[in-house]
């Protein structure tokens, strides 16, 4: 798994220590990381808690790090860089209860989908509203 290898030296890493942190074996990590084995889906998802990321990303299903395929299929043509950044950072903010008492997943999942509707549809206008820049 190249993109595990490259997420863990970008977080500065050693396989020895990403090891400790999901409680296996450096030789795991580094037969991981040359595909010679292929994590269950527990460690799978201990390691992108780890590596800060997603499954999708770790398997390659999404190019950003920060967002699955679902959410960015999501992302609309007129989003930019900035855009995306404000969704991860909307995304990660939310603390989803009804009356002090957490969400299950699954209500969790709806209430975020439309939330996510919400947010695009609030970026579409607020970019229509704004003029057009200009280089003077």
């Amino acid at each position: 798994m190249e993109r595990l290898r490259r997420r863990r030296k970008s977080m500065k890493l050693t396989q020895e220590k990403l090891a400790d942190l999901v409680n296996t074996k450096k030789t795991t990590i580094s037969n991981y990381e040359t595909g010679y084995s292929t994590p269950n889906n527990e460690m799978l998802s201990d390691l992108a808690d780890v590596l800060e990321t997603t499954v999708d990303y770790l398997l390659g299903r999404t190019d950003n790090p920060a967002l699955t395929a679902a959410q960015e299929q999501s992302i609309p043509d007129f989003a930019n860089g900035k855009d995306i950044r404000d969704f991860k950072t909307f995304l990660q903010q939310q603390e989803v209860m009804f009356d002090g008492v957490p969400l299950t997943d699954e209500e969790k999942a709806r209430v975020l989908g439309y939330m996510e509707s919400m947010f695009w549809e609030a970026k579409r206008m607020n970019k229509r509203r704004k003029p057009p820049e200009t280089d003077q």
